[in-house]
């Protein structure tokens, strides 16, 4: 199950919906409401398997996850918004992106990343499951 951290308020002006890196957590964004203008309302969302959110059956897939985001955030996307995502959060925040602008939803209005690559750029690195034990110790 996905939600939203704290119910949204949706008097200010804009919201910033945040997803935590992995392992991560909704607490990471908690003191954002202090340091960014009042007129933005940061809704940090915990995604499954974060805290109090166990699953039996965890997300192997980027899609999969966005799939169980969409039904979740698009009663909140008719106001302007952006997502904000840091290394894998990066890239589930893309795709949500993605699928909205896809599905004909309100676009976001910022996708903010940090911490990875585009996904259109291939990386050269080899895949870390075919990495040498020795390499990858």
């Amino acid at each position: 199950m996905v939600n939203i951290s704290n119910e949204i308020i949706r008097y200010q002006s804009y919201s910033i919906f945040c997803f935590p890196y992995a392992g991560g957590s909704t607490s990471t964004y908690r003191q954002w409401s202090e340091i960014l203008p009042s007129d933005i309302e940061v809704c940090p969302v915990q995604l499954p398997g974060r805290e109090n959110k166990s699953m039996k059956f965890p997300f192997t897939h980027v899609t999969q996850l966005v799939e169980n985001l969409l039904p979740v955030l698009i009663p909140y996307l008719d106001l302007c918004y952006a997502f904000f995502g840091h290394s894998m959060a990066a890239l589930i925040s893309f795709e949500l992106a993605r699928q909205i602008q896809k599905r004909h939803y309100l676009e976001p209005q910022h996708l903010f990343v940090s911490g990875r690559r585009s996904p259109l750029i291939p990386s050269s690195d080899p895949p870390i499951d075919q990495l040498l034990d020795t390499i990858f110790l």
